[in-house]
């Protein structure tokens, strides 16, 4: 490099012994341009760069790195490229950040394009990177193991309450207050009985039509969210007054309009109007306490707020929608009379007797129900068979009737399951749940909550009365045995309808670690066979891969997807190497993988590659994996500040000692070359002086040759320049100007193949 420096200075001289010149203007453009015709005839001098390489015993080839836009356009790049390199590198052209689109489809056209273009050429090209974590689509990676949720599915039907064909004409319905509600035939002709509220003699002053609603099995008030009714009035008898009025067991309810809205005049029927029974804003409806909720009888009374009402009511019905809430119900109504339910100890005192027999409602208000006759600290005992698909886990708690003689003090009331005796809370006896001994049904008066264990028990707290924490050893059961009752000493009481309610929760299914390796080995195949097949094509002409590509990179970003964390941390390379083997095993090509890894000056070059080595080990520890070479991605500094400079030398020759040693293929690509000022600062292309382009030429000549010199020649398998063109403001000095005329790069490059 000595020449071209003293050739610098030569020009120097030139250009100040031509001031003397009498023609000042003539002479100073003529020194100008004889400088860069200078530099440029000196340039040309030099040969083809891949005419300097020593090809004996090794298998050294030149590459260049170029984007594969340029490539494939076939101008003056491709042109500069085929007559100066024997390869091209596209390694960065292709990853799946670019290749995969948003439906999970790679496009492998390009790479099959570009391969077509270097066969014809007779130009060897390196595939690029097959599997890295950084450059992936995360996003869509992550989408493939998103945890399936499943919503619980909502439950709706309709209860229809009344309709009044099965009534005789002239029944009568009971009044709140005065005048009448009678079955008659609907006065329109159009359905057949009817409610008639009200007559002209006596009209229905703030009085409402009552009627007593048993809800089916298993549903509750709570769980409906509409009542419905075919509604006409008279004229406009009542059709205004203080709007339409619904009572629930006495509670009156505004449901915000009068029948004029309601049913759009007088003399019209309003068919299937609807009242909101969960929400107040929305015209007509209110919202029923939560304190009804549990309700499955009730007094139900429809009219109008006024002091002469007369109304036609007909289609009384209500719609639930239920979100994945059911019950299993116990009510006695399909056992015979006189049946007996045994009868077990509490253990929360000394038993001794009692019945459990089914018999009739003494009230007559339901069915079949249990008479529990003067149990001592007894109760009787169900077996309970859950829902189907349904264990004891999805049940959130149940509730019974109970019309109580004696037996509100005591022990208090508990639960056994399965044997286990379970308090319902300290002094919560049937007193504390509201019971007297006043032979009344309190309907859903006893109710119980499930928790699961260690709700409350596991942060050292009671649990709250009324409430039980299902034992994990049983919340997975489908059936038990159910007992429940006063523990006293004289239990004396009818139950019914014990109602367990069961909630299904949304699903949220997280893939096993089984399912995600298999995803994403899948996923893998998809990419690295893609691309494998895609450089083999017909040609056969892309074997050198980068199969693992900077594994040493720690980068986390949105582009970032850890293989490894998936597919294990030494089982993802194996995997990867697997893949691109048996993808060409068929078509007999012998593929060249390198394990990849960015190198720059300020690391620790060494230490880099002894951990990369470390990394290579492990993964050839089955004596199945097989990785060919290293392939170093290296941007060198030049430093001005000499004792920097003269450290980034010794890791070059460190570097290439060490790599010199494994015994496997080297390579060397993205070879770039800055310039950094003695502040650490680097310093644009158009900022450089010639001083500063011939030091950083002789360091890459340095680089290159300390590669041929440390690196066994049958394992040198190639250097690539970054980029062969350099841009004004950017920072990396290439052999060829933007205009591809050379420049002082390139006889580094010479002088490093020599």
């Amino acid at each position: 490099m000595k020449y071209i420096n003293n050739k610098i200075i030569a020009f120097t001289f030139i250009a100040a012994s031509t001031m003397s010149c009498t023609d000042e203007f003539k002479n100073r453009l003529e020194l100008e341009k004889p400088q860069d015709l200078a530099m440029s005839e000196y340039l040309s001098q030099f040969d083809l760069l891949k005419s300097y390489i020593n090809r004996d015993g090794t298998p050294f080839q030149l590459a260049a790195g170029i984007p594969v836009s340029e490539f494939v356009k076939k101008d003056i790049g491709y042109s500069t490229l085929l007559t100066n390199f024997d390869a091209v590198d596209l390694n960065g052209s292709y990853d799946p950040i670019t290749a995969l689109n948003t439906e999970g489809v790679y496009n492998f056209g390009d790479m099959q394009t570009a391969v077509e273009i270097a066969a014809k050429a007779g130009m060897t090209l390196y595939g690029g990177s097959l599997c890295s974590n950084q450059g992936q689509r995360a996003a869509y990676y992550n989408k493939l193991i998103e945890p399936i949720d499943i919503p619980v599915e909502v439950q709706k039907g309709t209860t229809k309450l009344f309709n009044f064909e099965n009534d005789e004409i002239g029944t009568s319905y009971p009044m709140t207050g005065n005048s009448s509600a009678v079955v008659e035939e609907d006065p329109t002709g159009e359905s057949g009985h009817v409610l008639h509220v009200g007559t002209d003699d006596v009209k229905a002053a703030y009085s409402y039509p009552k009627f007593h609603v048993v809800l089916p099995g298993g549903r509750k008030l709570g769980d409906y969210v509409r009542l419905n009714i075919d509604l006409r009035f008279k004229e406009d008898h009542g059709i205004w007054g203080d709007g339409l009025r619904v009572f629930i067991n006495g509670n009156e309810y505004k449901p915000n309009t009068n029948g004029n809205t309601f049913c759009g005049g007088g003399n019209k029927w309003k068919r299937e109007g609807t009242i909101n029974l969960k929400d107040a804003t929305t015209s007509p409806g209110f919202v029923v306490p939560e304190s009804l909720g549990n309700l499955t009888e009730f007094d139900l009374a429809i009219g109008s707020y006024s002091g002469g009402a007369q109304f036609y009511l007909d289609n009384i019905s209500m719609d639930y929608e239920v979100s994945g809430k059911g019950t299993t119900v116990i009510n006695f109504e399909e056992d015979n009379l006189n049946t007996t339910y045994p009868v077990v100890e509490s253990g929360a005192g000394a038993a001794g007797g009692g019945t459990a027999t089914v018999v009739e409602d003494p009230d007559g208000e339901t069915g079949h129900v249990l008479y529990m006759d003067k149990a001592v600290h007894s109760f009787p005992e169900f077996t309970v068979k859950l829902a189907d698909g349904k264990t004891l886990g999805d049940y959130t708690g149940m509730s019974m009737d109970m019309r109580l003689s004696k037996g509100m003090w005591g022990a208090g009331m508990f639960v056994k399951i399965n044997g286990q005796l379970i308090t319902l809370g300290k002094d919560q006896n049937a007193h504390a749940y509201g019971f007297n001994e006043d032979d009344k049904w309190k309907r859903g008066g006893i109710f119980v909550t499930f928790v699961k264990e260690g709700t409350y028990t596991a942060l050292g707290k009671d649990v709250p009365a009324t409430m039980i924490e299902i034992p994990n050893s049983m919340k997975d059961l489908n059936e038990i045995t159910f007992a429940i009752g006063s523990s006293s000493g004289n239990w004396t009481a009818y139950i019914d309808n014990l109602i367990f309610v069961w909630e299904a929760k949304p699903q949220h299914i997280e893939k096993t670690p089984e399912e995600k390796k298999t995803i994403f080995t899948k996923e893998m195949e998809k990419w690295i066979g893609g691309m494998v097949y895609a450089g083999v094509n017909e040609t056969k002409s892309v074997k050198a891969w980068n199969i693992i590509d900077n594994p040493l990179d720690k980068t986390v970003n949105e582009n970032t997807f850890n293989w490894g964390e998936y597919l294990g941390e030494v089982d993802y390379a194996r995997t990867a190497v697997k893949i691109a083997r048996d993808t060409v095993k068929n078509a007999k090509v012998d593929l060249e993988l390198f394990v990849s890894n960015t190198f720059g000056q300020y690391d620790e070059m060494v230490n880099m590659a002894d951990e990369l080595i470390s990394l290579v080990n492990a993964w050839e520890k089955d004596n199945v994996t097989k990785i060919d070479g290293y392939n170093i991605l290296l941007n060198a500094i030049y430093s001005k500040d000499v004792v920097f400079q003269e450290g980034n030398k010794t890791m070059i020759t460190n570097l290439f000692d060490k790599l010199g040693k494994t015994g496997k293929l080297i390579r060397v690509s993205d070879l770039s070359m800055m310039v950094e000022e003695q502040d650490g600062n680097f310093i644009a292309i158009n900022k450089l002086t010639e001083e500063d382009r011939a030091a950083a030429a002789s360091y890459m000549a340095f680089i290159m040759q300390e590669y041929r010199r440390l690196i066994p020649a049958d394992k040198q398998y190639g250097i690539s320049i970054s980029s062969m063109t350099e841009t004004s403001t950017g920072y990396k000095l290439c052999p060829w100007t933007s205009g591809y005329n050379r420049n002082g790069m390139y006889e580094g490059i010479v002088d490093g193949l020599k």
